[in-house]
């Protein structure tokens, strides 16, 4: 449950601080998506085999993979939540993204339904009622032929009841992690989104910032070149001087006479 719980925190933390102008997740999220969807097929494969062939109820193997799938398919939901909501980002603010355009976002939505429709096709397998009906099958011809032991049936007893004991608690453990995870998915989707938006305030603030310092920078450029050409006017003669200290003198009486009388 740890492991899992860091996961899928650092999962978020990398979808949410996608930037437009500097970071772009989704490209490297797909391959590892990509990576962990062949592996899961894989697992199916000997899932669906050990389902065929085996006794579901005391096979450890199957248990473990049964185990290992569901977590798999944990986490590959916890992706697919997260990319969509890195396209919401991008659809809400096209103008962040001019890197994507209309066929790449159609190419990522493919991407992401496509991949959901994978997960959600093998979720349904391992829940399916046929998946649940060969479970109890498996676990009532167990206990068939413990009933028809006898006394070797007395002498197991002990023993089978503990592994019983075991198995029980190992899936009441396992319905509690999943409880928890879901609800840790719903949090952190929640977070995400938050964060998302509070990302792209934060990016609209700097945007601005970066605009009125090139406003000011190009205002003190032509200040300066305004007082040069002012310095270098006053320095010709002494009559250039008072010829324009008493044109600014006028203007200084033009601007206070339409202050009072106007």
């Amino acid at each position: 449950l740890k492991r899992t719980n860091t996961y899928s925190r650092a999962a978020m933390e990398d979808y949410r601080r996608m930037d437009g102008a500097t970071m772009d997740p989704f490209p490297l999220v797909k391959e590892k998506v990509q990576t962990a969807v062949r592996q899961l097929e894989a697992d199916m494969t000997t899932w669906r085999e050990q389902l065929k062939r085996t006794n579901t109820y005391t096979n450890q193997g199957f248990q473990r993979i049964n185990r290992s799938v569901r977590s798999q398919l944990k986490k590959l939901n916890s992706h697919i939540k997260a990319l969509s909501t890195t396209i919401t980002a991008v659809e809400s603010q096209r103008a962040r993204f001019p890197n994507i355009d209309d066929a790449e976002l159609d190419n990522r939505k493919d991407f992401v339904a496509q991949t959901r429709t994978v997960v959600d096709g093998y979720h349904k397998l391992i829940t399916d009622p046929a998946t649940k009906a060969k479970k109890e099958e498996d676990k009532r011809k167990v206990e068939a032929m413990r009933s028809t032991d006898g006394v070797e049936n007395d002498f197991h007893t002990l023993g089978n009841n503990r592994f019983e004991t075991q198995q029980q608690e190992q899936e009441e453990l396992e319905t509690k992690q999943d409880e928890v995870l879901d609800d840790m998915t719903t949090v952190l989707g929640r977070l995400g989104v938050a964060a998302e938006a509070i990302d792209m305030e934060l990016a609209e603030h700097k945007e601005l910032i970066q605009e009125l310092d090139t406003e000011v920078e190009t205002a003190q450029s032509r200040m300066g070149v305004a007082m040069k050409k002012l310095q270098k006017l006053l320095g010709t003669s002494s009559n250039s001087k008072i010829c324009c200290l008493f044109i600014m003198f006028l203007m200084v009486i033009i601007l206070l006479a339409i202050a009072v009388f106007g």
